[in-house]
C-alpha cells in the first residue's frame, strides 16, 4: 500500500515539475514577442502627444497615397459614392417590409464597393449586405459597368448630374453570362432606379 502511494506521489512531482519547466520558455517567448509588438508600434507611431494636440482629429497617414490608379482620366469624374432607396417590395433588395439603402462606391483603382443596408420597420437591428466588385467607363455609351465577382454586369447611364441610372435592357441582356443569371431566377430591378452622386 505505501509503495503504491509513493509511486502515485513520484507521478505527481515530475508532472508537476514538467509543467513548471515547460511554463518559463513560453512566458519568456511571449514577453519577446511583446517588447517586439510594443517597440514597432512606437516606430511606426512616431509622433508626440504634443505634435498633435490642439488638431480637430488626428492626421490620417498616407494610406490613400498607396491606392494605385488604374481607372483612366476619362472616367475620373465618377469616382465617387452613389446612393438611392428602393422599397423591399422589390425582391432586387431582398428584404421583407420597409426600404433598403442600395450604396455603390466607386475608387480610383477600379474597385466597386456595393451595399443593400436595410432598416426593419419592426426591429432596431440593420441588416447589411457588401459586395466588392470592379468597374469601368465606356465613354461611346456614356455608362458605368458594374463588373460583379459573379460574372454578372450591371449597365448604368450616367444622367446630366452624374448620377447613375439603371440601364435594364442592357443589364437583362448584353451577355450570355447575364442572360443566363436572369433566367435562372435571380433577382432583376423593378424598375431602373437613380443613384444619386454624394457631394
Amino acid at each position: 500500500m505505501l509503495l503504491k502511494a509513493d509511486y502515485h506521489q513520484c507521478i505527481f512531482v515530475v508532472l508537476i515539475a514538467g509543467l513548471t519547466g515547460c511554463q518559463q520558455p513560453v512566458e519568456d517567448s511571449v514577453a519577446k514577442q511583446m517588447d517586439t509588438t510594443t517597440s514597432a508600434a512606437a516606430a511606426t507611431q512616431g509622433k508626440k502627444l504634443t505634435d498633435v494636440a490642439g488638431q480637430a482629429t488626428i492626421p490620417v497617414q498616407q494610406t490613400e497615397s498607396k491606392i494605385k490608379k488604374t481607372i483612366p482620366k476619362i472616367a475620373e469624374p465618377y469616382i465617387g459614392r452613389y446612393q438611392t432607396t428602393i422599397s423591399c417590395d422589390d425582391p432586387f433588395v431582398n428584404c421583407k417590409g420597409g426600404s433598403s439603402d442600395f450604396v455603390v462606391n466607386l475608387l480610383e483603382d477600379g474597385t466597386a464597393h456595393r451595399t443593400m443596408i436595410h432598416s426593419g420597420q419592426i426591429t432596431y437591428t440593420s441588416n447589411m449586405y457588401y459586395h466588392q466588385d470592379r468597374w469601368s467607363y465606356d465613354p461611346v455609351y456614356h455608362q458605368v459597368i458594374l463588373h460583379r465577382s459573379s460574372g454578372v454586369d450591371f449597365f448604368y447611364d450616367v444622367d446630366k448630374q452624374s448620377n447613375l441610372v439603371m440601364n435594364l435592357d442592357k443589364t437583362a441582356y448584353a451577355t450570355e453570362i447575364n442572360k443566363q443569371y436572369f433566367a435562372e431566377g435571380n433577382p432583376f430591378p423593378k424598375q431602373a432606379y437613380r443613384l444619386k452622386k454624394e457631394k
